[in-house]
């Protein structure tokens, strides 16, 4: 377990290094940096000429094209996919990339320009396809929907709302005779007409339409409505073998996809450059850059720099300095270390409790499946992701291995507890096969003997908390408390094993633990360990609100510590969790194998029970995988952490190449 020992640093190299210096500091991404040096006379920040904007647009346009190009061909991407990790590249490959980054941008700007035509000609299509709707309740007019008239008539060509009849429209037109009204299409929303007038009579015809709803078509043109149906069918055509031939064009530049999610991380990478390079005091020929780096990486820094004319300077942190926290870890502890950082962090003058919380984490994570065969599929699977994911990101890998871990833990107690897939060997031999083999477990059946089981759960709690409570004082010691270690650590572990001995001296306490066996610590030592209790309880009074001068005061707050009795109780007890998610998966499985042997053993009963084992053993995989997960952490963060684990650490931010779809193998 480890916190690495951080260090400031400061580093000064010529301005017209900067460019390399910089990228070489990011590539290694062991450096956060911060502003420790002020600007004064000589050394200012100054902004640099290309534009963070650029940088985005041209990202934002990247991300744009490969989108457009998984709309017309979608990257293979199965369940497993999120395993693979970022693709590598060296950095060859970086330094050689501006030689095409002008063609990718041309390719993606092009891709771009497809995808918007094609839009708008989809847009045009779908403007065409309107208006042929409009033209179908004029497709019996034989003249051109815009004519209004010739040298002596006035035409109206247009729409009555509702279902007119030819007299009807007459009736309503009666004071502006004569008039010739034809019915073009009628239908109980709307009445289509042609009505021609005399030319002096086009105002007193257009008020007297206007008064009973006319309106004019929606949609006009210079020819009939039956040669608009089709000039507009024609285009139609048209605008799809446009957007066809856009389309075949977009296809086209597929292979071009790797390329283009190159440029995205390409200029990620050169905006962050380019943004840390603004922030840098510089005078006209040097720049300083200051932050933190773990000591441990110092050796690497200046190896990677030494072709450079550049000074790096460390220091010691000031006192009272919190810095940023980095844990490192070996292959077996780094897989918990997500769930500490998932928690917080380590404060300063804390452990980094991954290494402890591993010893337990995988005792209890095996404990709540303690199935050997659900173990074996758990680990066999979380094996095979790490080995077929070579590139699988650091914490998604920490993941896996934290799961194949845990099953070699539930293999182990599945096999001390003999569940394998509950009773799936005695049940399958004596049902098809007429011979029950018994499986016999190498310590003893959980399901028989679930009292034995929870006082073992009980003791692991106990240990646990006393794990604690031993950090905490560990911590104590370090900052030199020793009031504090013993009356915060030393006087609560008299209390606990005090009441413990006392416990296992009560007949009581054993009929319910033990199932009636006889106390194997005599009366008088249960005895001993109560006063011994009572004494460190009268000593956590005196001094629990030791910063108190009042004493009053001092005494009811040590008082309330004595009342925290209680909630060592209350944790002892949480761990009664093992037994039930213990019992949970192997009575799930047991049950799906008796549901699947009451059809009988014949061919229909065979695929029966198959269908059954697997439907009902996936969801108990599932779930009670799930379940050893959440209440593992919460035994971790609240039974364990409370005793000695605050955190609040800042986490470390080096600036480092953070891509989306590459990342750098340095040879």
């Amino acid at each position: 377990m480890a916190i690495l020992a951080m260090k400031r640093i400061t580093i000064c190299g010529l301005k017209k290094d900067s460019k390399a210096i910089l990228e070489t500091i990011q590539r290694l991404g062991v450096i956060e940096i911060q502003d420790f040096t002020p600007e004064d006379e000589v050394f200012k920040k100054k902004p640099m000429p290309i534009s963070g904007a650029e940088f985005e647009r041209n990202i934002h346009d990247a991300e744009n094209a490969i989108e457009v190009l998984n709309t017309y061909n979608e990257e293979k991407s199965g369940i497993l996919s999120s395993f693979k990790g970022r693709a590598v590249i060296s950095r060859e490959d970086y330094d050689n990339f501006h030689t095409e980054l002008s063609s990718v941008k041309s390719t993606m700007s092009r891709i771009l320009a497809l995808s918007k035509d094609v839009a708008e000609k989809k847009a045009e299509i779908v403007k065409c396809n309107q208006q042929l709707d409009m033209l179908v309740p004029w497709e019996g007019l034989d003249i051109p929907l815009d004519l209004s008239g010739t040298e002596k008539t006035s035409v109206f060509i247009g729409a009555l709302p509702g279902d007119w009849t030819l007299d009807a429209i007459y009736e309503a037109m009666a004071e502006n005779l004569p008039v010739d009204v034809t019915i073009i299409s009628h239908d109980k929303n709307q009445t289509c007409i042609m009505l021609i007038c005399e030319k002096a009579a086009h105002d007193s015809v257009n008020s007297a339409l206007r008064g009973i709803g006319f309106a004019y078509p929606s949609v006009s043109c210079s020819a009939t409505p039956s040669e608009q149906k089709v000039l507009l069918q024609q285009e139609i055509e048209k605008l799809e073998e446009q957007i066809k031939t856009c389309e075949e064009e977009i296809v086209s530049y597929d292979d071009q996809r790797p390329k283009i999610k190159f440029l995205a991380d390409y200029q990620k990478i050169r905006e962050e450059k380019y943004a840390v390079a603004t922030s840098l005091p510089q005078s006209e020929h040097a720049f300083v850059m200051s932050g933190y780096i773990p000591e441990k990486y110092i050796p690497d820094l200046e190896n990677a720099l030494a072709d450079y004319a550049v000074t790096v300077e460390t220091s010691d942190l000031e006192e009272g300095e919190e810095a940023p926290v980095l844990l490192k870890n070996n292959a077996f502890s780094s897989s918990v270390q997500g769930v500490v950082e998932s928690y917080a962090l380590p404060a300063k003058g804390e452990i980094d409790p991954s290494f402890i919380i591993s010893l337990f984490y995988f005792i209890f994570f095996g404990f709540m499946l303690s199935d050997a065969a659900i173990g074996l599929l758990i680990f066999l699977g979380a094996g095979f992701l790490l080995l077929k994911n070579k590139n699988m990101e650091p914490g998604l890998r920490n993941n896996t291995k934290l799961f194949m871990f845990g099953g070699i833990a539930a293999m182990i107690f599945g096999v001390l507890f003999g569940s394998y897939f509950g009773d799936l060997i005695p049940s399958i031999s004596g049902h098809f096969f007429g011979n029950p083999i018994v499986v016999k477990p190498v310590w003893l059946d959980m399901q028989q003997n679930p009292m034995t089981v929870l006082s073992l759960a009980l003791i692991m709690g106990i240990i646990h908390i006393f794990t604690g409570l031993a950090i905490n004082g560990y911590q104590l010691l370090k900052k030199k408390d020793i009031v504090g270690f013993i009356f915060d650590i030393v006087v609560w572990y008299i209390i606990l094993i005090g009441l413990i001995v006392k416990c296992l001296s009560m007949q009581m306490i054993m009929d319910i633990l033990a199932g009636g066996a006889k106390p194997f610590i005599p009366a008088h030592i249960g005895n001993i360990g109560l006063y011994a209790a009572g004494i460190g309880c009268i000593a956590i009074i005196i001094m629990g609100g030791r910063e108190s001068k009042n004493w009053g005061k001092r005494l009811l707050k040590g008082a309330y510590a004595v009342y925290g009795i209680t909630s060592y109780l209350s944790d002892v007890l949480s761990y009664s969790r093992l037994l039930a998610l213990g019992l949970a998966t192997g009575v799930i499985s047991s049950v799906a194998n008796m549901i699947g042997t009451m059809f009988g053993s014949g061919v229909v009963g065979i695929i029966i029970f198959i269908v059954v084992f697997l439907i009902i053993n996936a969801i108990n995989i599932g779930i009670n995988t799930l379940g050893a997960y959440v209440h593992t952490n919460r035994l971790q963060y609240v039974e364990f952490f409370g005793h000695f684990y605050d955190g609040g650490g800042r986490p470390f931010e080096p600036y480092s190449v953070k891509t989306k779809y590459y990342k750098f193998k340095e040879n």
